[in-house]
């Protein structure tokens, strides 16, 4: 039946319980005991769907360059830099994600641009906390209120200390229930992979800070290997050619550019070229110079080449495996993440394992789909996560 204010009464009651449950739990003379009263006050009230529009499940791949946010209900919603520009004398930030990475080349001495995770740990607690927490603001509806479920994806590789800094954290920034999956298992599910039934599934993650490689089965993984190296790898050999070849100095922005547009594995069909802009470290002003596709080629082969190594060690491995083995023979191998897209890198793979290689769509948002779906189906999944 409507009410004089328009909506129908399960709205008004929707709208009028939370007051009245901050009402009650602050008349009480302890604070713990207001706050305990307020949250299981809450928890009934979320079973019976009433708070089902102020709390929000999200699923997170926060990644040493890039950090994505799916929510329940909208799919992916966020992918920006995992970036956080702050003043050095009282540490106020000034800008997080993309807006701190276009500050990045351009900051002061009094200002200092971070990268809150390095090789797929968390080095800074604090400006990690900073940025999820504006980044999280950032997806915010005018209604949200808080989170309920965060799945979270973390390397394979990563100790009991790092697993524990991250539940910590995610309970720091309000998420009432963590579930933590690996990247390799929720790509695997982003991929559309069955992982828990007995069959051999390799993926491999390239992403900024470390490269993972696995092959699962029955909702483990048979073999893998979690490697130091990654695109920040790829971007810092860039950057250290230029200084030693042409005496010359470039942004962040202009060496991804590099590795993006003539960036390669493989010799090309068609090689490439491009001009880029930077500052002579002689003269301290600014030049042109023109890049050959061949020369990068060369300048990414030795971490490249590491990778396929690794790839082979984790094949080789599975000696005692057969039937496995023979199972990622017959399916190939899925490529993911950010360095998917170095041209070539497939053919380079292929060459060396006789492996076939497979590259979706979007790779680089393939991880937190998956986290997303094993957040929207708990229960489907049970077993490929933990709590």
């Amino acid at each position: 039946m409507p009410c004089r204010y328009g909506v129908t009464g399960g709205g008004f009651i929707r709208n009028i319980i939370p007051i009245k449950i901050i009402s009650i739990a602050f008349r009480l003379k302890s604070r713990k005991l207001a706050v305990e009263f307020f949250y299981k006050s809450q928890e009934s009230q979320v079973k019976m769907g009433l708070f089902s529009n102020l709390y929000r499940d999200i699923a997170i791949d926060f990644g040493t360059t890039n950090t994505l946010i799916f929510i329940h209900g909208l799919g992916v919603v966020l992918n920006e830099p995992s970036v956080v520009a702050r003043e050095l004398s009282n540490g106020k930030v000034l800008a997080i994600g993309r807006e701190a990475l276009l500050m990045s080349d351009k900051v002061h001495s009094g200002i200092a641009a971070v990268r809150p995770l390095f090789n797929g740990a968390i080095g800074d607690y604090q400006a990690m906390q900073e940025l999820i927490k504006g980044l999280i603001d950032k997806t915010k509806t005018r209604f949200s209120y808080g989170i309920n479920r965060m799945v979270i994806s973390i390397p394979s590789g990563i100790t009991p200390v790092e697993k524990r800094a991250v539940r910590d954290f995610a309970q720091h920034v309000g998420a009432r229930k963590v579930y933590l999956v690996t990247n390799p298992m929720a790509a695997a599910v982003g991929l559309g992979l069955d992982v828990r039934e007995p069959m051999g599934n390799m993926v491999v993650d390239i992403g900024g800070g470390t490269t993972e490689i696995a092959v699962m089965s029955l909702s483990g993984i048979a073999s893998g290997e979690c490697v130091k190296v990654a695109g920040a790898d790829l971007d810092n050999l860039i950057s250290r050619y230029l200084r030693e070849e042409y005496n010359m100095a470039v942004g962040e922005l202009t060496v991804e550019n590099i590795k993006k547009t003539i960036g390669s594995a493989y010799k090309l069909e068609k090689e490439l070229s491009m001009d880029i802009k930077g500052i002579c470290l002689e003269s301290g002003l600014p030049e042109v110079r023109t890049l050959r596709s061949e020369d990068i080629r060369d300048v990414l082969a030795v971490p490249l080449n590491q990778i396929v190594t690794s790839i082979k060690k984790s094949l080789e491995s599975l000696v005692t495996k057969p039937e496995i083995s023979v199972d990622v023979f017959d399916r190939g191998l899925f490529l993911v993440g950010g360095g998917a897209l170095i041209r070539g890198l497939d053919k380079k793979i292929h060459e060396e394992t006789n492996v076939s290689v497979h590259i979706c769509d979007e790779p680089q948002s393939i991880v937190v789909k998956g986290a997303g779906e094993i957040l929207e189906n708990l229960e489907k999944y049970r077993g490929l996560y933990s709590i």
